[in-house]
């Protein structure tokens, strides 16, 4: 769509002239954006959690493993902060309401588009430093084992 008013006059269209159809449309989008961020948050719980447990042994393999482990550890924090700070900030659809639905439908699809953009930043920077762990583990599972005693 050209911009979000030409889209807020389609899904009115499209919803038969219902206002409310219309806005339960938006706001559902709204939902899959926090329910994919929440996902996001757990998927960066996890390497937190494993970093707890592991990230010692990682970072003892060499000096490249104790790198990637503590930029991919502070990239995946860095993604959960964006996602929560862009995505998660609350604010109710229905403060927004305007007289007339196209004008409420625009500024919804406005709030829907900046949170789009801050989850994509989120897992852009998710995905970096979840590689940059998944190499570290990599060196830590193809390290020489240790000599015997």
């Amino acid at each position: 769509m050209a911009d979000e008013s030409t889209e807020a006059r389609a899904i009115l269209e499209l919803c038969g002239g219902s206002e409310l159809r219309a806005f339960e449309m938006v706001q559902a989008q709204l939902a899959v954006l926090v329910l994919r961020t929440q996902v996001m948050l757990s998927l960066s719980g996890i390497v937190i959690t494993v970093t707890g447990f592991s990230g010692r042994a990682i970072a003892a393999t060499s000096l490249l493993a104790r790198g990637c482990v503590v930029a991919g550890l502070f990239l995946v924090l860095l993604a959960a902060a964006v996602a929560v700070g862009g995505v998660l900030r609350l604010k109710w659809l229905t403060q927004d309401l305007a007289g007339e639905i196209v004008a409420t439908l625009t500024r919804a699809l406005a709030i829907r588009n900046r949170k789009s953009r801050f989850l994509s930043v989120a897992l852009v920077l998710f995905i970096a430093g979840f590689s940059l762990y998944c190499f570290a583990v990599a060196q830590l599972l193809l390290a020489p084992p240790p000599p015997p005693p």
